[in-house]
């Protein structure tokens, strides 16, 4: 409590008009200095593309087997679709006169031989291309340090154009070459069809043939049958000529002389059958005269049975007189048809003469045309085979064919496609041929968010050193007096320590509200704020109450030591080695690598550890100033007339 009282009076030193904003403008001071360097350090490479760089492309298009290579154009028009730098695309003139000028911190300058040395990169002597980067320190070294920071994304730019311009005359020779395969692959498919139709042509042809010589047995077989038809034909004729010429004739003949006598014969005969009909008649009338003139007669059975076989002779010679004279008439009918016969003789025998030169004739066309059919015959079977032979070979020609044409479209398929869209994909491919995708843990995002444990740790430590300018550190009356010397030293420091607590979070709060520095760890990001504003300004007051002006100074070297020596800017493996020696018995060293975990995250040990540390160093300095307290109260000479005095 006496501590508390002894702060209180410190505080109510700041009285009056003026001195009572002193409380307010050390809670200030933090804020200021901190939040000034963190707002002009926030995000320096994500504002890069306000910095104006003029580019000159001075580049002339070259031939390349007929492709045009123009990349100084394809590099300039990568350059538009970025924002790295402000680009300002102009002459030779002007760049270099706004060089010289400060309208440009550096020039970017393609030159006239780019696109022709990229053309003959693959000739026997290729000349690397490259372009001319100028800058003028005049205008600031860290410019040219920007520049040399770009000249990597400008040597990754000038690569894919040469790499898209290789690309493209790499293609163009690709799509030469696939043309002529694509006309290739056309002609073989053409051979393939017409080596196809051949084989199809020959089998067809073949079985024709086959189909011909089957025909030319079946007509050979014909003509044969014809011929043997013809030469029976011809000696059928033959005895139809001798029947008809002399035969005929003499059966014509014959048959008249046996007609004649049969008719003669036939007329005897119809006479005497007809005398013994009209005299069997005129038997039967007698006795049936005689039976009318004897009545007694008709019941003798001798008469009636004499009567009887008279009327059945009557009867029957009635008859065979019939029958005779039909056999007379046949008979007459016989001759006048033999008759007719041997008059027709003579056209007979005249037809069979004419017929029988034509059946000559045709009996020997028929031996000549079975000698020509046996000949075709031979000829065809000779072509069958033949046809056999020509059929194996354009089945052996479409096979062969037929792979090359599996093997034109099989290279072909394998060749890129090279047509003006697969060209410029490929191009963009080949020129950008991978990606690197970066992972980074406990992302700092910005460059602001990354550096704010050093600036937060510079500003406390500031406001230390500050607050000691104002407050004293040890409260004179409590000196002189019997007050524990620890409460003296917690008198003296506690009111700067609540102004650094709250000067601390102040910055916290303004950081995280303008510039979104948005801490992963809230809770921890306050406590240590808080714990190392005490602790600073502890190690502050000690050096003060120690040290007097002289502290002071100690303190101001200890900042600086502390910035470079806390490693938060830099790798702390890229400082001295003194420097890194003192990296772990510096108190900023652990607020920076807390304030860090309780920002963008990481291992939480590092949290209770930095906390233990800047803990002890608060307890341990708090000691120191006692021990200064109890030193401080035997007054010396050098004490009561100070060299040095704020």
């Amino acid at each position: 409590m006496k501590a508390v009282y002894l702060a209180w009076l410190e505080l109510r030193r700041f009285r009056g008009p003026w001195r009572r904003f002193v409380p307010a403008v050390l809670i200030l001071i933090p804020l200021l200095y901190g939040a000034l360097f963190l707002w002009s350090n926030w995000d320096p490479y994500g504002r890069m593309s306000a910095v104006p760089v003029a580019v000159v492309n001075s580049d002339r298009p070259a031939d390349h087997n007929g492709e045009q290579v123009n990349a100084g154009e394809q590099f300039v028009q990568q350059l538009r679709t970025t924002d790295t730098f402000q680009w300002h695309f102009v002459d030779v003139d002007t760049a270099r006169s706004g060089l010289e000028q400060g309208r440009y911190y550096f020039t970017i300058r393609v030159p006239e031989d780019f696109s022709t040395r990229l053309a003959n990169s693959t000739r026997s002597a290729p000349q690397r291309p490259a372009v001319l980067l100028t800058r003028n320190d005049a205008n600031g070294h860290l410019a040219g340090v920007m520049a040399d920071t770009a000249r990597y994304e400008l040597q990754n730019q000038i690569n894919a154009a040469a790499y898209a311009a290789y690309a493209r005359g790499l293609y163009g020779d690709l799509g030469e070459v696939r043309g002529k395969l694509g006309t290739a692959s056309e002609i073989s498919e053409q051979l393939v069809q017409g080596t196809q139709l051949g084989k199809q042509s020959t089998g067809a042809l073949a079985r024709g043939l086959t189909g011909v010589r089957d025909g030319a047995g079946h007509v050979s077989g014909g003509v044969r049958d014809i011929a043997s038809a013809s030469a029976q034909l011809d000696q059928q004729l033959s005895s139809i000529t001798e029947f008809t010429g002399q035969r005929l004739p003499a059966t014509t003949e014959a048959l008249l002389d046996t007609s004649g006598s049969a008719v003669r014969d036939l007329n005897t005969i119809t006479g005497g059958t007809a005398a013994a009909q009209s005299q069997a008649e005129r038997s039967a009338g007698a006795l049936a005269q005689l039976a009318n003139r004897h009545p007694e007669l008709s019941g003798d059975p001798l008469y009636r049975s004499a009567l009887d076989d008279a009327r059945q002779l009557a009867a029957t010679t009635a008859t065979v007189n019939g029958a005779a004279q039909d056999a007379q008439r046949s008979a007459a009918e016989t001759q006048d048809r033999a008759l007719a016969l041997r008059d027709d003789l003579d056209p007979l025998q005249q037809d069979v003469n004419d017929i029988g030169d034509p059946a000559t004739r045709l009996r020997l066309a028929s031996a000549e045309l079975t000698g020509g059919v046996n000949g075709l015959s031979h000829g065809v079977n000779t072509l069958v085979a033949n046809i056999g032979v020509a059929q194996t070979s354009s089945g052996q020609l479409n096979d062969g064919a037929r792979r090359l044409a599996d093997q034109v479209r099989d290279s072909l398929g394998r060749m890129p496609p090279a047509g003006p869209t697969e060209v410029a994909r490929a191009s963009s491919e080949l020129g950008t041929p991978s990606v690197v995708r970066a992972t980074t843990l406990n992302s700092a995002d910005v460059y602001g968010r990354g550096v704010a444990p050093l600036f937060f740790g510079i500003a406390l430590w500031v406001f230390g050193l500050f607050a000691y300018l104002l407050f004293t550190p040890l409260n004179q009356r409590a000196l002189g007096g019997r007050t524990n010397p620890l409460s003296v030293a917690i008198g003296g420091w506690l009111p700067a320590a609540v102004l650094g607590v709250i000067g601390g979070l102040v910055l916290l709060g303004a950081m995280d509200l303008t510039l979104g520095l948005d801490p992963v760890d809230l809770p921890a990001a306050v406590g240590l704020t808080a714990l190392g504003a005490a602790a600073f300004t502890a190690i502050n007051h000690f050096l003060r109450a120690a040290f007097g002006v002289v502290g002071g100074l100690v303190s101001l070297a200890l900042l600086l030591v502390q910035i470079t020596a806390s490693g938060g800017l830099y790798p702390l493996e890229t400082a001295p080695a003194p420097i890194q020696a003192l990296h772990s018995v510096l108190p900023m060293s652990y607020l920076v690598d807390g304030l860090r975990v309780a920002f963008t995250g990481g291992e939480q040990w590092h949290l209770a550890w930095d906390a233990i540390v800047l803990g002890g160093v608060l307890v341990v300095f708090l000691l120191l100033t006692s021990l200064a307290v109890l030193r401080q109260r035997m007054w010396t000479v050098g004490r009561l007339h100070p060299q040095i005095e704020l």
